[in-house]
């Protein structure tokens, strides 16, 4: 390795600690181990915090899988494999849509109604262990920042920039 090269990787490294994708993974993985504390504590051990794509796009009245996996922005074979586990949970039931055979309802059941009703405890148990670190106020500002980011990256859907093209900047830029 060239001395030059080094040098830039000893850059890089110095600042790992500020990387966005570092940073998110790291405050995801700490409220996903707050949220399993939390539900295990309630008896819902072996719950994955993955499985709450489904039910937080979940219609009250039902939803089809496509349906589901288009407002969670997974396939429909990842989504028909969620709908399957959460069935073995007992949180959810699937019936053949009523005007279309080829569909597939899926609708909640009493336990997994009660499930986002606990979710929502553990959701505020989440923020208050947070709060505990950052501050109330912190915490305000960092929703409002990820909700804005969310917000406009939904927004561009399809439309954001290709990767190709950020890539040009990014190279030109860096180099």
């Amino acid at each position: 390795m060239t001395e030059d090269l080094k040098q830039k990787l000893m850059e890089f490294k110095s600042h790992r600690n500020k990387l966005m994708g570092r940073l998110l993974n790291k405050s995801y993985r700490y409220m996903s181990e707050l949220a399993n504390e939390y539900l295990s504590s309630l008896g819902y051990d072996g719950f994955k915090v993955g499985h709450l794509i489904l039910l937080v796009n979940l219609d009250l009245d039902g939803t089809t899988n496509n349906e589901l996996a288009k407002r969670a922005n997974v396939t429909k074979q990842a989504m028909s494999k969620m709908v399957k586990e959460l069935v073995e949970y007992g949180f959810i039931e699937t019936a053949k849509h009523p005007k279309d055979a080829r569909a597939t309802i899926v609708t909640l059941t009493q336990a997994g109604g009660q499930f986002i009703l606990d979710w929502k405890g553990c959701s505020l148990y989440i923020d208050k262990k947070i709060g505990e670190i950052l501050g109330q106020e912190k915490l305000s500002v960092l929703k409002d920042i990820l909700e804005e980011l969310v917000t406009e990256v939904e927004a561009q859907g399809n439309n954001r920039p290709k990767f190709a093209n950020d890539m040009q900047m990014v190279v030109k830029g860096n180099s």
